[in-house]
């Protein structure tokens, strides 16, 4: 699955990660059509450690040892984490409601374990995404990527590096698990594309393209489930997602994560609200305009 996008992470003019039925075209973009070639591909085991940018402190989360987190889309296992609160904003040019939310990464030796939730009101349609809420995790795989899909803000054709995304529509209703460690793959056999439910592992190297994980070392082991405070349409409350995957895959189109490593990660997030169709692709806040947030395993 290929698609092309306008925007995603940030001034993306992260995840895009953009959602909706995932078609595009690159003719004018770098030809990202076809898997890097994995046979020289850099060691997986660790994450990519990159140097701070010079837009002051980075912002970090502690991705400390857990045990007794299930991935149920039920938040109060993580009680004990301590998160990172922040501001989710538009791209620049839109015009688009901020959302608080608070980010909290873990792990239990053998996965990642992330909780995201966002304050916004109940939007769920299972017959059009645009309809329903969606969201996207960005993680950095080479030292050089850009927060913004792999590229710099101010140069968005241009690639620094590859980056990872777990890009998450809600096909699926509340309390259903998501993702390819439980869903069949796509059409043709697509691996990054979760057929059933639409919580897909995908990559890119700039912000208009992104590829579904189809690579020679490929695999999909993304568990998702969601959850919202509220039951009626419209009414206020928070998005819970809460996600799980693997530290290690072997797939050099995923990031790859090990206790004493670091990693870095944005955010981004789609309103049903932004206009009466639902969200449009460059419709989404995002944290990425703030910088790489980075993750320190322990």
């Amino acid at each position: 699955m290929k698609r092309t996008i306008l925007v995603l992470f940030a001034v993306l003019s992260l995840v895009a990660a953009a959602c909706g039925n995932d078609t595009s075209t690159t003719a004018e973009q770098p030809d990202t059509t076809e898997a890097p070639d994995t046979t020289d591909a850099p060691d997986t085991t660790q994450a990519p450690t990159v140097d701070d940018d010079d837009d002051g402190p980075m912002r970090t989360i502690e991705a400390t040892s857990v045990d007794g987190i299930v991935i149920d889309g039920d938040a109060s296992d993580w009680d004990g984490v301590a998160g990172l609160d922040v501001t989710l904003e538009g791209i620049t040019g839109e015009s688009v409601e901020a959302h608080p939310a608070t980010l909290k990464v873990a792990h239990d030796g053998e996965n990642v374990l992330m909780l995201l939730q966002v304050e916004d009101d109940y939007d769920w349609n299972p017959d059009d995404a645009h309809l329903s809420a969606a969201n996207a995790i960005q993680w950095a795989i080479e030292p050089d990527a850009a927060e913004h899909m792999g590229a710099e803000d101010d140069d968005r054709e241009g690639s620094f590096g590859m980056v990872d995304i777990w890009h998450w529509e809600l096909d699926c209703s509340a309390g259903r698990q998501s993702g390819g460690a439980v869903s069949d793959a796509g059409e043709g056999k697509d691996l990054g594309n979760d057929a059933n439910c639409n919580f897909d592992d995908e990559w890119a190297t700039n912000p208009t393209t992104r590829e579904d994980d189809n690579g020679d070392t490929a695999e999909n082991s993304l568990l998702g489930v969601w959850t919202h405070t509220a039951s009626t349409i419209g009414e206020d409350g928070t998005w819970t997602f809460e996600m799980q995957r693997p530290m290690q895959t072997g797939d050099a189109q995923d990031a790859q994560f090990s206790v004493g490593s670091t990693a870095r990660l944005a955010v981004a997030y789609w309103d049903a609200d932004n206009g009466p169709d639902g969200w449009d692709d460059d419709e989404h806040v995002q944290s990425a305009n703030q910088g790489w947030i980075e993750v320190v395993f322990s």
